[in-house]
């Protein structure tokens, strides 16, 4: 029989996703990684404390072992404080990518292993399918990492950072299911997370928006500055520069005649940019830490480009690939990329790999 590690949140998914696997025949131990202390009055979420006791229950139903694992030191380091130290340096990070990176496809892979367990599985909607044999090739290369079947939940925007020789070691089984087929199939099993909600949002946040988080949890302080125009004019003033996102359009305290948004943070001089529509387009784009699970494409290559997790993927004509580094043009200037963002790469259904953008450009 083999063994699964399946990450329990208590949820409905990672609920459902155990219950698929027994069915199946693996033998399924549920692992809930505490990551952080919750917030009080916060809404409970996958990393908290209380995630632990939701997930007990669930597996008590399916008749399986369960165990709970701190692993709040290594979350705090690479998720907490890059998200902290992303933010002061005026990019938008996405805490996600590096939870995925170093904590459930890292620190909760290794675990599987000590577990002696042969797979991971999560209750992301995606899927991994071994790569077909074509004319052009000999033979297969392994395995593909493909969108989630609901096109309203896929997930596999934030699992690019997959390693390509763990992709035969995860199993992802609600990848070809719609959101409403796994509620369904959790009240059928009469599952203990049938009923739960949807979490949303960055998980150790809570209830307090960006802004207040990081000047209470990150210790930043404020750093008052200008708003500015595209020709430097000074249109009013902020109290911190990270109190902003690029492509922001509410709460920015100025008018004008034209709907206006952020369209550059400039930590250097305490400065955050404003400008209309246009100006909040940008055409070229480079990226760093790519990640590649196919063949990376060519310079002249034509690739699709998501840049955030809702982005319609773009055209976007390859400039340059080399080693880790990557730069890039739409065909049609894209809203509002940004430092710090995930930019996907995807050939059809089919993740090609993907990396973080550290610059864009007209």
């Amino acid at each position: 029989m083999k063994k699964v590690v399946v990450a329990m949140s208590g949820g409905v998914d990672s609920s459902v996703a155990a219950a698929l696997l027994k069915k199946e025949g693996y033998e399924v131990i549920g692992v809930t990684l505490n990551l952080f202390a919750e917030e009080k009055g916060a809404p409970a979420c996958c990393g908290a404390a209380e995630a632990g006791a939701r997930a007990r229950p669930v597996c008590d139903a399916l008749g399986v072992r369960h165990y709970s694992k701190n692993a709040r030191e290594v979350f705090k380091k690479k998720v907490i404080e890059e998200f902290v130290k992303s933010y002061a340096a005026g990019a938008t990070p996405n805490p996600c990518m590096d939870c995925n990176r170093f904590v459930k496809f890292a620190y909760l892979f290794d675990l599987a292993k000590a577990f002696g367990a042969e797979y991971l599985a999560t209750g992301h909607y995606a899927r991994i399918e071994k790569t077909p044999s074509t004319p052009l090739r000999a033979g297969p290369d392994g395995c593909q990492l493909l969108r989630g079947c609901d096109p309203l939940k896929d997930q596999s925007y934030f699992l690019y950072c997959l390693k390509k020789e763990q992709l035969p070691h995860v199993l992802f089984p609600l990848g070809g299911l719609a959101k409403r087929e796994v509620r369904a199939i959790a009240r059928e099993l009469g599952l203990p997370a049938a009923g739960a909600k949807e979490s949303s949002d960055i998980c150790f946040v809570g209830g307090m928006n960006y802004a207040r988080y990081l000047k209470k949890n990150g210790g930043l302080k404020p750093r008052p500055g200008r708003i500015v125009d595209a020709r430097g004019k000074t249109l009013g003033r902020h109290e911190g520069f990270f109190n902003y996102t690029v492509g922001q359009r509410r709460g920015l305290g100025v008018y004008g005649p034209e709907r206006l948004y952020v369209t550059a943070l400039r930590p250097e001089k305490d400065e955050v940019a404003l400008g209309g529509l246009a100006e909040a387009r940008f055409s070229s784009f480079e990226a760093s830490g790519m990640n590649w699970l196919a063949k990376k494409p060519a310079a002249g290559a034509r690739v699709r480009a998501q840049i955030r997790y809702r982005h319609k993927p773009a055209s976007c004509l390859v400039a340059s690939s080399d080693g880790t580094g990557f730069s890039g043009n739409f065909d049609e200037p894209q809203f509002a990329p940004a430092r710090g963002q995930s930019v996907v790469f995807y050939e059809g259904d089919r993740v090609l790999g993907g990396g973080i953008i550290s610059e864009v450009g007209k």
